[in-house]
């Protein structure tokens, strides 16, 4: 088992006996309880671009003293997000699979990941219960992803990631899900404070340092060289966008094709990995020769496979790549590397480098559709707000959060899956605020003219 996880369960099982010892004692703890809640949301927010251990460690305080915290309220209710069937009939059958997996210790690893995230959404949902507390968390990740995304851009210079193979991995040291992380960033920078879904005056130099921080985040993302990343923020741009004005798409479109034409020119190794996906054959125009794409696309086939066998059940949430170490000889494709003709698996992991796939192999059907549920009401529900309201603030909410999710869907299929936890909880992060946002009322500002017979009167 992994051993992380496995301390962050007896963690959280230790803390929440001791904590409900005290808040069945002491409910007028309730208070406290809910600060030190909050607080572990915003060591997550603060952490998650910058050092995702610590990020972790405000899940678990989150996530333990929210216990506690609903047990001295005597409320054994959630909120009602929106979202709650396909999040729970998802988390369900994920938990369900642990009776027949093909790996135990996977699927604990795996499943309880997925518990664990699912555990803090309903915790950030829930008390994330005011338009000041939601602006805070966002501030705090736009704070962090800001650093990060000026850290990622020196490296990139400091590495020459635009003419060699060098990639970035950011202050998380991942190079998968930092330009994803990077994505999320800037969708919340756009929809916050660019274009900001309402007119109002800016001031100028804050305006065009929000401005840089955006290019350098588009930087980032080119000298990572991360086609799940390309493929979630040019859409999520684009829609972004649109929602605002139609001549802001356009000149978005004109701008994407420029940047991506010049780093066509300049950049011989993002131009093959961007190629690669049209022609798989093209990574050999790679400085660093490793045929990623048929290797993934070996992968693809081989979950496929699996879910053919299993299309119901799967095998098991997170035992994929048990299953294909000791069966891909009889059931699997074989990947060819067509620079020496030699037989080879993957490179890289035994997993199924896409989480649609992945899905379908280890947790079957009923998951898949309850996970492909969940996706479509995370743009539909963000949408019907924006066009619902003529709140600014919810109107920001929805459209970030609308962005942000197109974004974990490309990433979804490539270097993400519903156990990343540097990916999937952040995405579920922005969902619990926009859950959050979408219950707060909206407050109505007094006119002069009834705040002057207010006056009066007092």
């Amino acid at each position: 088992m992994n051993i992380l996880l496995f301390i962050k369960i007896a963690v959280i099982a230790v803390s929440c006996i001791i904590l409900i010892a005290i808040a069945v004692k002491q409910p007028d703890l309730a208070g406290f309880f809910e600060k030190a809640a909050l607080f572990g949301i915003f060591l997550f927010a603060l952490f998650i671009p910058i050092k995702d251990g610590f990020a972790l460690f405000g899940m678990v305080v989150t996530i333990v003293f929210f216990i506690a915290y609903k047990i001295a309220k005597r409320d054994a209710s959630i909120p009602k997000t929106g979202f709650n069937i396909p999040i729970l009939v998802y988390t369900a059958i994920c938990a369900a699979s642990f009776l027949w997996t093909y790996s135990i210790k996977d699927s604990i690893n795996e499943g309880g990941e997925i518990i664990y995230f699912v555990l803090f959404f309903f915790a950030a949902a829930t008390l994330l219960n005011a338009k000041k507390r939601i602006d805070f968390m966002v501030y705090t990740f736009t704070f962090s992803i800001s650093i990060a995304i000026i850290y990622g851009f020196f490296q990139g210079i400091f590495i020459n990631a635009i003419h060699s193979p060098n990639r970035l991995t950011g202050l998380i040291g991942n190079w998968t899900g930092f330009p994803v992380q990077v994505s999320y960033g800037l969708v919340v920078i756009m929809a916050y404070y660019l274009i900001n879904f309402k007119k109002q005056n800016k001031g100028t130099g804050a305006f065009l340092f929000w401005i840089l921080i955006t290019l350098a985040g588009f930087f980032d993302i080119v000298f990572s060289k991360a086609r799940s990343a390309w493929i979630g923020i040019i859409p999520a741009v684009f829609v972004l966008m649109y929602l605002r004005s139609k001549r802001l798409f356009w000149a978005a479109l004109v701008l994407l094709l420029v940047l991506n034409i010049g780093m066509f020119s300049v950049s011989k190794t993002f131009k093959s990995r961007m190629l690669a996906m049209f022609n798989p054959k093209i990574y050999k125009m790679e400085l660093k020769n490793h045929g990623d794409i048929e290797s993934h696309l070996a992968l693809i086939k081989s979950a496929w496979a699996v879910f053919k066998r299993f299309p119901l059940t799967g095998v098991g949430v997170g035992a994929f790549s048990k299953y294909f170490d000791e069966h891909k000889g009889v059931h699997f494709p074989w990947y060819y590397n067509p620079e020496t003709g030699e037989k080879l698996y993957d490179l890289y992991d035994n997993w199924p480098e896409n989480g649609y796939m992945q899905t379908l192999a280890e947790t079957g059907l009923f998951s898949f559709l309850a996970l492909m549920w969940l996706f479509f009401l995370a743009l539909k529900q963000p949408v019907k707000l924006f066009r619902g309201t003529d709140d600014a603030f919810k109107r920001k909410i929805a459209a970030m959060t609308l962005g942000v999710s197109i974004v974990f869907y490309g990433s979804f299929a490539g270097v993400s899956n519903m156990s990343n936890d540097q990916l999937a909880n952040l995405w579920l992060f922005f969902l619990a605020l926009f859950a959050a946002a979408n219950l707060t009322p909206v407050v109505i500002p007094k006119s002069k003219d009834f705040q002057n017979q207010n006056d009066v009167i007092s």
